[in-house]
């Protein structure tokens, strides 16, 4: 097949280059691509996109000449950057045909929301630290109404928020409150952590975030706890890369003086992780967000690390028996094995790997109107673990372990909090 080659490889692309949302040169990149895929095929059986390009493609004698403009914005609705396309296409950089297919789908969105704007429904779903912020006054109340029918067809039909995704709960004591109360504790022999607690964990899902400071300290970590804002990836999903470029900004000029000072930073979620280490050095093109970049680790791949270096006490007293741990699609790109899976087989759990797609990832999957093709995608996933009857869930992924309260009516808690409960850290009884 010949293909003709990308105007410019996809790691030189910069956000501010003119030419990044040229339209024309955006419609021949899309043609590109699009010629490559339809030859290959190999990612039809991944999420929405492709069988919508293929499908266009298949229905003109033009093939992929043939496919209109909207077409292109069809396939670009769809992808929900899972990024899984990436690490399964076998023409990723440094291949010389320099397929980068989420890539190119965020140009694309990009280019569409500088050219449409954003609506104001969608771009209130992104206020993430402002909704904590909000709930944590009066927790019982935006719990409440986040549970009352009435009150979530009322959100479906103004925010487009489907009535039957759950929301996660609210609650006063966010991570950054209770650390600041309680102080750290570790002896720091195994060095320092600073914990980026995320948006999702400071603010809904505070159980992992003391769970990760506990394991962090029992493993002899001197913890620090920094939450300046929302890592910035919601923005992304509505192409709103002013917004996602300033809490950036906000976060390495927060975390810089801690990885100054020898310190790791550690994410409990693997978009956040994601976004600190592929994202923000693209975003703001500086050398601090290169050293933050550095430093990031994701929560369990670091703990992972601790337990290989035998700084983790390996002492067991509270089994936790069948455990279906599911892997998130960007703790997949991320390359780094399946340490969560690893760790808790390590404290004696019988561990089944899920690794299928919530089909949630970011705020797609909550839509009203992909929530019936997002299903569609999560039904491998819910069905895999239904099927092996675990007494708990885990998943590293907040948005996951929605997906699977939705679908299977049973709460997933972040790995840590399992791995917390068989260290005899914890005695609270689990989910």
């Amino acid at each position: 097949m010949k293909v003709p080659p990308p105007e410019r490889p996809s790691a030189d692309w910069r956000y501010e280059d003119p030419d990044y949302l040229d339209p024309a040169k955006l419609e021949r990149e899309l043609r590109r691509v699009g010629e490559i895929c339809h030859q290959c095929r190999r990612c039809l059986p991944l999420c929405p996109s492709f069988p919508k390009l293929f499908e266009l493609i298949d229905a003109s004698d033009r093939e992929i000449a043939g496919v209109s403009e909207q077409g292109f914005e069809q396939v670009n609705e769809l992808c929900y950057h899972c990024k899984l396309c990436y690490n399964h296409c076998p023409y990723t950089p440094p291949h010389e045909w320099d397929v980068d297919f989420p890539a190119l789908m965020r140009r694309h969105q990009l280019f569409r929301a500088e050219r449409d704007g954003t609506p104001l429904a969608r771009k209130l779903t992104t206020r993430t630290d402002l909704l904590g912020k909000v709930g944590g006054l009066a927790p019982p109340l935006m719990n409440f109404a986040n549970r009352n029918r009435a009150s979530r067809l009322l959100m479906e039909k103004t925010l487009g928020i489907h009535r039957d995704w759950v929301q996660p709960s609210y609650y006063h004591e966010t991570v950054d409150r209770w650390f600041s109360k309680r102080g750290p504790r570790g002896s720091g022999e195994a060095g320092r952590a600073v914990l980026f607690t995320t948006c999702s964990v400071n603010y809904n899902d505070p159980l992992a975030g003391r769970a990760a400071v506990e394991i962090l300290e029992h493993a002899g970590v001197r913890v620090e706890v920094c939450y300046e804002r929302c890592c910035g990836m919601p923005f992304t999903d509505v192409g709103d890369l002013d917004s996602a470029r300033r809490n950036a900004r906000r976060n390495v000029d927060a975390l810089l003086p801690s990885v100054e000072q020898g310190a790791v930073v550690v994410a409990p979620g693997p978009s956040c992780s994601l976004m600190l280490k592929e994202e923000y050095p693209k975003l703001l093109g500086d050398e601090g967000a290169r050293r933050v970049s550095e430093a990031t680790r994701d929560l369990m791949e670091h703990v992972h690390a601790l337990a290989k270096a035998k700084q983790l006490p390996k002492q067991f007293p509270n089994a936790l028996g069948k455990v279906a741990y599911h892997a998130p699609c960007h703790l997949r790109h991320q390359n780094i094995g399946f340490k969560s899976r690893d760790l808790l087989r390590w404290a004696g759990a019988e561990v089944e790997l899920v690794d299928a797609c919530s089909g949630v990832d970011g705020t797609w999957g909550m839509q009203a109107r992909f929530h019936a093709e997002s299903l569609k995608v999560a039904s491998k996933l819910l069905d895999r673990i239904a099927a092996f009857e675990p007494d708990h869930i885990a998943t590293d992924c907040p948005l996951s372990a929605l997906r699977i309260e939705e679908g299977l009516g049973r709460k997933a808690v972040h790995p840590v909090v399992l791995l917390r409960y068989a260290c005899g850290l914890s005695t609270d009884p689990l989910p």
